[in-house]
């Protein structure tokens, strides 16, 4: 009896807070100063990662879907494969966290020179990479979603989240040895957790028969393309990394994923116990 009585909410925290209240990669917040314009980066794909580093956060969450606008439907009708990304730097920039100059904000300069770079040997092989290994992981993405290689979901996603991966521990090895940076306590705790989200993305061939009727909010939460699902999802990752958590503020992402998630509504399937007991 107890069991039908639990509400949605409680079954959201219990999936959102264990596995899914994370995603893409560590983001900076707003810079007052914006010494390289997004929109050329967008345009020339020619900046690399000390660039995009001084760019605000405004600006990188622009810039990502002024990439996936020019550049995305070269291999995608409609794409918006990034939309996961601008979400969390969405996130990000309205908390505050991670300016210019911090170990978040050379990592997050990783994974857009990764995806920039991509993009541009995704249109000719011959480009140049600028060393950061990402760029190739998202080239092969690119091409592989063009060529119809990616229409199975579990496959899908673990290219997306191994290619997010590779830029973003590229990001992590410039902080630490080009620009002397290590993760503070609450940027380690944010790094902890979407490493996490990408370890469920990888093995969303597995995970269904784990979660069963709670498939459908993973499935909803992983998204890529649902910008709103992973805003929310950094939201309450930010807020457990930052703190402090406040249940003002969680109950309002509560509400937020009740409104944008039809599936995250459903009541948790309750047992069924054969034989007697």
């Amino acid at each position: 009896m107890r069991r039908r009585q639990r509400s949605w909410s409680v079954q959201v925290v219990v999936v959102a807070l264990a596995l899914l209240t994370v995603l893409a990669g560590p983001v900076p917040a707003a810079s007052a100063t914006l010494r390289t314009p997004a929109g050329n980066c967008a345009t020339t794909l020619r900046c690399d990662l000390a660039e995009l580093e001084r760019v605000s956060m405004a600006d990188r969450v622009e810039m990502v879907r002024d990439l996936q606008r020019r550049h995305g439907p070269v291999f995608e009708p409609g794409f918006r494969r990034w939309a996961a990304i601008a979400g969390v730097m969405s996130a990000a920039r309205d908390r505050g966290i991670g300016g210019p100059g911090t170990w978040m904000s050379v990592t997050n300069a990783g994974l857009l020179e990764a995806m920039e770079r991509g993009l541009a040997r995704g249109l000719d092989p011959e480009a140049d990479s600028y060393g950061n290994p990402g760029a190739l992981r998202w080239s092969s993405y690119l091409t592989n979603l063009a060529a119809g290689r990616l229409t199975s979901r579990p496959r899908h996603d673990e290219e997306w989240s191994k290619a997010e991966q590779t830029s973003l521990d590229h990001g992590d090895r410039i902080a630490r040895t080009r620009f002397g940076l290590r993760p503070t306590p609450s940027e380690q705790r944010f790094k902890q957790l979407t490493d996490l989200y990408r370890w469920a993305m990888q093995h969303e061939k597995e995970l269904p028969a784990q979660l069963g009727a709670l498939t459908p909010v993973l499935w909803w939460f992983t998204d890529v393309r649902n910008e709103d699902s992973y805003r929310i999802s950094a939201e309450i990752a930010m807020t457990i990394s930052f703190g402090p958590p406040g249940i003002e503020s969680l109950t309002r992402l509560l509400l937020e994923i009740q409104l944008k998630c039809p599936t995250c509504t459903s009541p948790l399937p309750i047992p069924v116990h054969t034989g007697t007991s």
